[in-house]
């Protein structure tokens, strides 16, 4: 572990303010950026409502909005309809929505003389209440601020890892970095995806084992958390193997606190599973993967550094964690646990290359490669320390350091603020019928965050 300044003792870096400003901070960030766009997220709010109001998760009392406007998103199993994307989305949303019911139907007296605040959230309240024909787009900005919040506690999860392992400024510098520079900020906080509760469920995961040996609690924990992860977006079984595996190898003796904290989630959710789909795994769960069809290692090129849909093109800081892991190898610094987050990495490279949408439809760049950026940046953070701790040293590394995060912060907020970053996806074909495109240098989406005035000047 590199030695912490100082001065990085006393600063705000290191307070115990820093975790919460710094979630104020990226959810004015995010809640000011006006896109939201819904699409896989469109039935995640009526169907957290019809838990709370129904006791179920059939969308059946929404049938007069089934148009083909609103198709996505939700299937038919059983005579029912339900919402076709994992159940820890909508779940997530419960104790939000559940909270501002309350305080809203507690406080109808107080709305109704409070002008056009009052009148939003009292409007706000029969939306949520209403059955039949409902407008789901007026949801958006719901989904944008649970999503926002989901990520914002993520990155403060994140800001009390890297303390552990770096100085508090590194640390503080890696996660905005991570917060204003990737698709955490571009897809994860712009509505309820499944990112954005995944995210908070992966640095919890990193929280729990980023530590210097385990007892009872934290295996339990560790075994709810990954799990939770789980029922969030199928693609965090890799984190699933590899934490049990971790768990085999190392601490045999926790595996049943461990099963015990995973237990808590797997068994409602294979429940759950069973009632609706009569199998423990929803069909979208059992997707299949192909990693010897013509088109595999053009996937993952394409994952990395296509114009369009490159990690490394997007946010091209991050060339720099692998920097990181390459250093802490070669110092012999590696613990088991960053081995694991390095494992699930490369892991989940392969299994999103291999999926058969691998251009992950209509999103912004990287949008696959969001689920495992939090251990990502953890390798980060090491040369940021470098470059911060002594920068006329590392010169070259400053210098690549303070360029790309730049670049990255720029194209991430252009797309969270402007519509012609997702435009991309449909014109002047939609990258879905024409995957191609994602190599297309002449076309790359991140060239449509510049303002139109300007763009055809750099053609």
């Amino acid at each position: 572990m590199l030695p912490a300044s100082p001065s990085s003792r006393r600063d705000f870096a290191a307070s115990s303010l820093a975790p919460w400003l710094l979630c104020l901070g990226l959810f004015g960030v995010y809640t000011g950026s006006k896109v939201q766009i819904q699409s896989d997220s469109l039935w995640s709010i009526p169907s957290a409502a019809s838990i709370l109001h129904e006791g179920n998760a059939d969308l059946d009392e929404y049938a007069p909005s089934f148009t083909p406007a609103t198709d996505y998103a939700r299937t038919a199993y059983g005579g029912r309809t339900y919402y076709e994307y994992p159940p820890g989305v909508m779940v997530s949303a419960l104790p939000f929505l559940a909270l501002a019911e309350a305080v809203f139907s507690l406080g109808r007296p107080l709305l109704e003389h409070l002008g056009t605040p009052g009148a939003r959230a009292l409007a706000w309240l029969e939306l949520f209440r209403s059955t039949g024909k409902v407008d789901l787009g007026a949801f958006h900005r719901t989904e944008q601020l649970i999503a926002s919040t989901y990520v914002c506690a993520a990155a403060a999860l994140l800001l009390i890892v890297l303390r552990r392992h770096v100085s508090a400024r590194a640390a503080l510098v890696t996660v905005l970095l991570f917060g204003l520079g990737t698709t955490a900020y571009s897809t994860a906080s712009r509505v309820l995806w499944q990112h954005g509760p995944g995210l908070l469920a992966i640095a919890w995961v990193m929280l729990l084992l980023a530590r210097p040996t385990q007892v009872p609690r934290t295996a339990f924990l560790a075994g709810l958390a990954v799990s939770l992860a789980y029922v969030c977006r199928p693609t965090h079984s890799l984190t699933v193997l590899v934490v049990t595996a971790f768990f085999v190898l190392r601490f045999r003796r926790l595996l049943l606190a461990y099963f015990a904290g995973a237990a808590l989630v797997a068994v409602p959710f294979c429940g759950y599973n069973l009632h609706v789909y009569g199998a423990p795994l929803s069909p979208y769960f059992r997707n299949t993967l192909d990693i010897v069809g013509p088109r595999f290692l053009m996937a993952l090129a394409a994952n990395l550094v296509s114009p369009s849909r490159g990690l490394l093109i997007y946010s091209p800081f991050l060339v720099l964690a692998g920097v990181g892991f390459v250093q802490r190898w070669r110092s012999g610094a590696l613990a088991p646990y960053e081995k694991a987050f390095a494992l699930i990495v490369l892991l989940h490279w392969v299994a999103i290359s291999a999926f058969p949408i691998w251009w992950a439809g209509h999103s912004v760049g990287p949008r696959f490669f969001t689920d495992v950026l939090p251990y990502l940046v953890f390798f980060l953070a090491f040369p940021v320390q470098l470059a911060l701790d002594a920068p006329r040293q590392h010169r070259v590394l400053s210098s690549v350091l303070v360029v790309t995060a730049v670049f990255s912060i720029l194209v991430h907020w252009r797309a969270s603020i402007t519509f012609d970053v997702h435009m991309w996806n449909s014109f002047p074909v939609n990258v879905d019928s024409a995957p191609e495109r994602v190599w297309d240098w002449k076309d790359p989406q991140f060239l449509r965050a510049v303002p139109a005035r300007f763009r055809s000047n750099l053609r």
